[in-house]
C-alpha cells in the first residue's frame, strides 16, 4: 500500500522539491519571518468538537486562519483515538501546541503551511525502566491577551499537583517531560500545553463572554454553565467594583433581568432595596431567600468587597432544592476564598460626598401670600395678607416678622461625607488556604445627626490534613452603629419631612428673641437642634463549619453546621421641647429595645458525580435541620428630671411599661437531586424537597416540592454543524416545579390565642379575679402557600463575542394566606386560611457583547424584563381596599391605586352644570376644578366611578452596562430603570395653601386662572384636605413614574507594573465613581420616581461623588 500524504504530497521529498521549485532565497525567508511569526502569532481560533478525527479539526482551522495542513495519513492513524476538545479565541500556536503534543504529533510552520509528523520526542514508557524520568522546576507567566498579568489562575498538572498564580502572575510548580498542565481561571478560557525541553513558559488566556464551562453556584453544590437547565443568572464581582454602595442590595440593582430592587431611602443604614424576583408573588412576605456561603442569611450581612460570585435562582427548577422558602427566588452569595500560592494583600478605599438627588422648588414667602390670596378671593373670602405684607416680604427688610424660610435648605444640612476602607489578605499551600478581610464604613447622612458606622471582618479557612479529607471553617462578624435625631411622633425620619413639608415659608426659623416659629404639630429644626438621638447598635455573627470526605472519584459525603446569633439595642430618648414662652411639648420620655436572635442549622449531604462513557450522572441526597430562638424587650419611662439624664431609672415610674415575648421556630428538611447528561447534548435535572415546620399543626407540617427541567444543546448535534462558527451555543431549556411558602404566618397560628389580665377579670363572691378569654380564632388545617412555575429558555452564543438568554416564565401562587372574617355572631376576629391564588407571567433577556477595537476594549451588556402580575382570588371577596387610595382587586395588579378619572379641568359655570353632579366632596365646584369621569353613566360621580390608576410595581425594568479600557485607562457607566411603573404624592407633599400649614410646590404658579385657560394646573383652594375637590385620588396626581437612571459611572487608571513595582504594589488603581448621577423620569418634579407612595415624607435618595484607590501587594 502506498503511503499518501494529504491534501497535497504522497512523500516528504516531494514536498521538499516543492519548496526547492519556488526558488525562495534563504535571505527573502530570513527577511519574511518576523512578518511570518507574528501572522503566526497573531491567528485566533476557536473549537469545540466531541469525538472528532484530526482531518475534520485541521479542516476546522484551516477555514479559521487560512494554513493549510500537510501530514502523512499513517501518522495520523497512530494518533489513537477521536478527539474531543474546546478552545476558544487562543492563538494559533496555543491549539496546535494542545492538540498535536497530546497526540505524539510535531510541527512545522512554513508560508501558510503547517507541516505535520510523528513528534522525534521519545515516549517515557519506552526508556530504560531502570532509568526514573526526574521532576524539575517549571515556571511561568499568565497574562491575558491585552498582557494583563493574571492573579489566581489554577496551574494544575493533571493528575498530579497544583498551584496558583501569585499577584504578579508568576507560578512555579514541579513537573516531567511529557507532563500535560492545565491553566484555569473563571471567566478565561482553558488553556493545556505539554512540557518540553523548556523550564520557562508564558502563558496567555482569553477571556470569554458566557463562558460555557464556568463552574455556577447552585443549591447545595455548583454545576457548569453548560449544563445548567434551569434559569439562573450570575453577577461577578467586578460588576461591584469600586462601587460607592453603602449595602450588597444597591449593587444588585439592574443587573439581573426579572430581579427588581427599589430603594425607597437614602438614609444611612435604612437603605437596603426591596427586592422582587419574577414580580410580587404572594399577598404576603415576598422577599427571596439569601444564603452567604450555604447558610440563609441577609444582605446587610455582606460587604460587597468580600463577594466572590453571585447566583440568581428564578424558577422552580433552580430553587426547588430549598423548598417552603423559595418561592420568591433564591439570591446564592459566595465569599472569596484562600487559594494556594503566595500571600495577596489588597487595600481599597473611597472618599466621597452625598447629596439629595431630587428636591422639590418650592414657593416663597411672597408668591405663597399672593397665591394663598388668590384661593380666599376665590371662596369669597377677605384676603389674609395685604400688599404691604407681600412687599416686606420681597425686600426682606424685617427677616424675623416677615421672613422667607426654606424649611428644607434648614433640614439638609448635614456634612453627606461617606468614607470607606476595606483591607483582604489571602494564600496558602497544600494543605491550608486562608483568607481573612476587614472592613469599615463612616456615612454621615445630608441631615444631621443621622450615620452609620459600621466594622465587619470576615475570615474563612480550608485545609486538607490529609488526602481527600477537607475541612472548613468560615466567621463573620460585624457591629454597625445607626444613629437619627429623634422627634415627638412615631414615624422615624419621616416626620421630619412631613413637618418641613407642612412649615409655610412665611413662619420664622426663630423669632428675634431666639423663639422657635411654630405650627400646630411643633417645628422640624428645633427638634433636630435638641441633639436627642435613637441610637441603634446592631451585633451579627456567624460561624460555619464543614467536614468533607472523598471516599472515591466523585463519591463524597460532607456535614456542615452553623450558629448565628444577633443582637439589636435601641435606645430612643424624646427630649421635652420649649418652642416658645407660650408652646411647650412634652413630657421627655424614653425607649428601651432589645432584639435577641439565634440560629442553628445542621445540613448532611452525600454527593456523586461521574461519567460512563457517554453518560454523566450526579446525584445528591442530604437532610437540613434548623432551630430559630427570638426574644424581644422593651421598657418605657416618661417625666425624666431633665433632658440630660437618659437612664431608665431615673424616669418616673408612674405611666412606665414592660413588655416582651419570646418565640421558636424549628424546620426539618429532606432533599435530593439527580442530574444526567448524553454526551453533553441531552441534559436532565430532577429534585425534591420535603419540608416540616413547627409553625403547622400535626398532620399539616409536611409539604412536598418536586421540579423537573430538561436541556437540548442543538448547536452539538451533528446536523447542526453548518451553523458553526456563527452560533458557538444554542440551547434550549424547559423546566416546572412547585415551591412553598410559610413566611406569612406567626409563629404559633394554629393554635388559639388567649388574652389574659385585668382587662378580663370577673367578679365572683364579690371578688375580682383575673379572667382569660379567647381573643382570636384559629384553624387547625392551614398549611403551605404554593407556588407553580414552568419556564421555557433559550441561551445563544453568537461567535466569540454575543451571548444572548432568554427566558418566558408562568408563576401560579395558590392556598396564598389570608386573615377571613368570621360571622359576627361568632364574636372575635377572623381567622387564617389558605383561600387567596394570584398569578405572574413574563419575559426576560439579557445580552452581551465584547469586543477588541484596535487598542480598546469594548464590552456592552443590557438586560430586559417583562412582568404581568394579577390577583385571581380573595377568598370570595372582588377587592379589599387598602387604605384610602390603594386597593386589592380580583383581575388587578396588587399595589394599586385606586381612583378617579379626569378629563381636563372645568372652564366655566356652564361646564361645571352640565357635568355630572359630584357626590364625594365637600367643597364647592369652580372653574379651574379638575373635572371627573363618571364611568358608570348615572349623572353623578361617587366613589361608584373609582377605577385602577397603576401600580407600584413596575411592569417593564432594564440595566445597561458600557465599559472600555485603553491602555491602564478604563471607563464604565451603567443604567438602570422601569417603565410601567406608577408613584403617588398626597395633598400634604404637594403644598397646602391653608394659612400656617404648607409649603407648595412651585409648579402651583402656572396654576389655572381665567387668565391663564389653558393650563392643566388646577386653581388655587385654601382646603387642600383628601375631600377637596381638587386633592381627590385621581389619575392627575397618580402619575407614570417611568425613569432612566445613571446609577454608576467610573473613570480609572491603573499604573504601569514598573511604577507600582517601585512601592513594592503588583497593581495600583485610583478611581472615580459616582452613584445616581442623573435620573430622567415623568414622575413630580423633584420628588424620586423611588419614593414610597404618600405623603412624600421620606429621607431622600442620594447621589455620590467619590474618588478612591485600589492597591494590590
Amino acid at each position: 500500500m502506498n503511503k499518501k500524504y494529504r491534501p497535497y504530497f504522497n512523500r516528504y521529498d516531494e514536498a521538499l522539491k516543492y519548496f526547492n521549485k519556488t526558488k525562495v532565497t534563504v535571505l527573502t525567508m530570513l527577511l519574511m519571518s518576523s512578518q511570518v511569526n507574528a501572522n503566526v502569532f497573531g491567528q485566533r481560533v476557536s473549537l469545540e468538537t466531541k469525538r472528532t478525527s484530526l482531518k475534520e479539526i485541521f479542516n476546522s482551522i484551516s477555514k479559521q486562519s487560512g494554513y493549510h495542513f500537510l501530514y502523512l495519513e499513517d501518522d495520523l492513524k497512530s494518533s489513537g483515538n477521536k478527539i474531543s476538545i474546546k478552545l476558544s479565541n487562543v492563538s494559533l500556536t496555543q491549539a496546535l501546541d494542545q492538540i498535536l503534543h497530546e497526540n505524539g504529533l510535531s510541527y512545522v510552520i512554513r508560508d501558510n503551511r503547517i507541516i505535520v509528523e510523528k513528534s522525534k520526542h521519545i515516549p517515557s514508557k519506552s526508556l530504560n525502566e531502570d532509568v526514573k524520568v526526574q521532576k524539575r522546576s517549571i515556571k511561568g507567566t499568565v497574562t491575558d491577551d491585552k498582557g494583563t498579568k493574571l492573579s489566581g489562575v489554577t496551574v494544575k498538572v493533571i493528575n498530579g499537583t497544583a498551584t496558583a498564580t501569585d499577584e504578579n502572575g508568576e507560578f512555579e510548580i514541579q513537573a516531567k517531560d511529557g507532563d500535560r498542565i492545565q491553566f484555569d481561571l473563571i471567566g478565561y478560557g482553558q488553556y493545556v500545553t505539554t512540557i518540553d525541553n523548556r523550564n520557562v513558559y508564558q502563558v496567555i488566556l482569553s477571556e470569554k463572554i458566557g463562558d460555557l464551562q464556568e463552574v455556577v453556584v447552585v443549591g447545595y453544590g455548583t454545576q457548569r454553565k453548560v449544563n445548567l437547565t434551569g434559569a439562573v443568572a450570575t453577577i461577578s464581582p467586578k460588576q461591584l467594583e469600586n462601587r460607592p454602595i453603602s449595602s450588597l442590595s444597591a449593587g444588585l440593582q439592574g443587573l439581573v433581568p426579572g430581579m427588581t430592587i427599589t430603594q425607597g431611602s437614602g438614609q444611612p443604614g435604612k437603605d437596603n432595596g426591596t427586592i422582587r424576583v419574577r414580580g410580587v408573588g404572594t399577598l404576603n412576605n415576598s422577599n427571596p431567600m439569601v444564603l452567604v456561603d450555604g447558610i440563609e442569611s441577609s444582605m446587610e450581612n455582606v460587604d460587597p468587597n468580600d463577594v466572590e460570585s453571585i447566583s440568581v435562582l428564578k424558577d422552580a427548577a433552580s430553587a426547588s432544592i430549598y423548598g417552603s422558602k423559595a418561592a420568591n427566588g433564591v439570591i446564592l452569595v459566595t465569599t472569596k476564598r484562600g487559594k494556594e500560592g503566595k500571600t495577596t494583600i489588597n487595600y481599597s478605599n473611597f472618599f466621597g460626598k452625598q447629596n439629595a438627588t431630587n428636591m422639590a422648588e418650592r414657593l416663597n414667602s411672597w408668591e405663597y401670600a399672593e397665591l394663598y390670596n388668590e384661593g380666599l378671593r376665590l371662596d369669597g373670602k377677605k384676603e389674609r395678607f395685604t400688599a404691604e405684607d407681600i412687599k416686606a416680604f420681597k425686600d426682606g427688610s424685617d427677616p424675623y416678622k416677615y421672613p422667607n424660610t426654606n424649611w428644607h435648605d434648614l433640614l439638609l444640612t448635614g456634612s453627606g461625607f461617606q468614607h470607606q476602607h476595606n483591607l483582604n489578605i489571602s494564600g496558602g499551600a497544600e494543605k491550608v488556604r486562608y483568607m481573612g478581610s476587614v472592613g469599615y464604613q463612616g456615612q454621615d447622612g445630608i441631615i444631621k445627626l443621622t450615620s452609620k458606622k459600621q466594622f465587619n471582618a470576615r475570615t474563612n479557612l480550608d485545609m486538607t490534613p490529609v488526602k481527600n479529607l477537607d475541612i472548613g471553617l468560615s466567621m463573620y462578624l460585624s457591629n454597625r452603629k445607626l444613629q437619627e435625631p429623634t422627634n415627638p411622633y412615631v414615624g422615624g425620619m419621616g416626620q421630619y419631612f412631613r413637618l418641613a413639608n407642612q412649615m409655610a415659608p412665611w413662619i420664622p426659623y426663630k423669632d428675634a428673641n431666639g423663639n422657635y416659629g411654630t405650627i400646630s404639630d411643633g417645628n422640624p429644626i428645633a427638634w433636630m437642634e435638641q441633639g436627642a438621638t435613637t441610637d441603634e447598635v446592631q451585633r451579627r455573627f456567624n460561624a460555619i463549619g464543614s467536614v468533607q470526605y472523598k471516599f472515591i472519584d466523585g463519591l463524597s459525603l460532607k456535614a456542615q453546621g452553623s450558629y448565628r446569633p444577633s443582637t439589636d439595642d435601641s435606645h430612643e430618648f424624646r427630649k421635652d421641647i420649649w418652642y416658645n414662652p407660650s408652646k411647650y411639648q412634652g413630657p421627655n420620655k424614653l425607649f428601651e429595645k432589645t432584639t435577641i436572635s439565634t440560629m442553628y442549622t445542621g445540613d448532611i449531604t452525600l454527593n456523586f458525580d461521574r461519567t460512563f462513557s457517554n453518560h454523566h450522572v450526579g446525584a445528591l441526597a442530604g437532610y437540613h435541620a434548623e432551630q430559630y430562638d427570638y426574644k424581644y424587650g422593651e421598657m418605657y419611662r416618661q417625666n425624666f428630671p431633665n433632658n440630660d439624664l437618659t437612664d431608665i431609672d431615673a424616669g418616673d415610674t408612674n405611666g412606665q411599661t414592660n413588655k416582651g415575648d419570646t418565640k421558636h421556630l424549628n424546620m426539618l428538611s429532606y432533599f435530593g437531586r439527580v442530574n444526567y447528561d448524553y454526551k453533553g447534548i441531552y441534559l436532565f435535572e430532577a429534585n425534591v424537597r420535603r419540608d416540616a415546620s413547627s409553625r403547622f399543626s400535626e398532620g399539616y407540617r409536611w409539604g412536598t416540592f418536586p421540579s423537573f427541567s430538561a436541556g437540548w444543546r442543538l448547536s452539538e448535534e451533528s446536523f447542526m454543524e453548518f451553523a458553526k462558527p456563527a452560533f458557538s451555543n444554542i440551547k434550549l431549556r424547559g423546566s416546572w416545579g412547585r415551591l412553598g411558602n410559610q413566611s406569612a404566618l406567626e409563629y404559633y397560628p394554629s393554635i388559639p390565642v388567649i388574652g389574659l389580665g385585668k382587662d378580663y377579670a370577673y367578679p365572683f363572691n364579690n371578688v375580682i379575679y383575673p379572667g382569660a378569654t379567647l381573643k382570636k380564632a384559629n384553624k387547625r388545617s392551614i398549611t403551605w402557600e404554593k407556588t407553580r412555575t414552568w419556564d421555557l429558555g433559550l441561551d445563544l452564543g453568537i461567535g466569540n463575542n454575543l451571548t444572548l438568554t432568554l427566558d418566558y416564565y408562568d408563576r401560579l401562587t395558590t392556598d396564598i394566606l389570608m386573615e377571613v372574617l368570621a360571622p359576627a355572631t361568632y364574636g372575635l376576629k377572623g381567622y387564617v386560611d389558605n383561600v387567596g391564588r394570584m398569578q405572574n407571567k413574563g419575559f426576560e433577556a439579557i445580552a452581551s457583547y465584547r469586543k477588541r477595537l484596535g487598542a480598546v476594549d469594548f464590552s456592552a451588556t443590557a438586560n430586559f424584563s417583562y412582568n404581568k402580575n394579577r390577583i385571581l382570588d380573595l377568598g370570595g371577596d372582588s377587592y379589599l381596599l387598602d387604605g384610602s387610595w390603594k386597593i386589592k382587586q380580583v383581575g388587578a395588579p396588587i399595589n394599586s391605586f385606586y381612583g378617579y378619572q379626569t378629563a381636563g379641568l372645568f372652564q366655566s359655570t356652564e361646564d361645571i352644570q352640565s357635568w355630572a353632579q359630584y357626590k364625594m366632596a365637600s367643597n364647592k365646584v369652580l372653574p379651574g376644578d379638575l373635572r371627573y369621569v363618571d364611568r358608570n353613566g348615572d349623572k353623578t360621580v361617587t366613589a361608584d366611578d373609582r377605577t385602577i390608576l397603576g401600580s407600584t410595581d413596575p411592569k417593564y425594568t432594564f440595566g445597561l452596562n458600557l465599559s472600555a479600557a485603553y491602555h491602564g485607562f478604563d471607563i464604565q457607566a451603567f443604567f438602570q430603570g422601569a417603565s410601567g411603573v406608577y408613584g403617588y404624592v398626597e395633598s400634604s407633599g404637594i403644598g397646602e395653601f391653608s394659612g400656617d400649614t404648607g409649603s407648595p410646590l412651585r409648579f402651583w404658579l402656572d396654576r389655572w386662572t381665567p387668565d391663564n385657560p389653558t393650563s392643566t394646573i388646577p386653581r388655587i383652594q385654601n382646603n387642600n384636605g383628601i375631600s377637596s375637590p381638587n386633592r381627590i385620588v385621581s389619575d392627575y396626581w397618580v402619575q407614570n413614574a417611568q425613569y432612566v437612571r445613571l446609577k454608576n459611572l467610573q473613570v480609572g487608571y491603573t499604573f504601569p507594573d514598573v511604577w507600582a513595582n517601585r512601592i513594592g504594589a503588583s497593581k495600583v488603581k485610583l478611581f472615580y465613581s459616582g452613584q445616581n448621577l442623573l435620573t430622567i423620569t415623568k414622575f413630580l418634579k423633584g420628588y424620586d420616581p423611588e419614593m414610597p407612595a404618600g405623603s412624600g415624607s421620606y429621607y431622600p435618595q442620594v447621589k455620590v461623588n467619590t474618588v478612591g484607590l485600589n492597591i494590590t501587594f
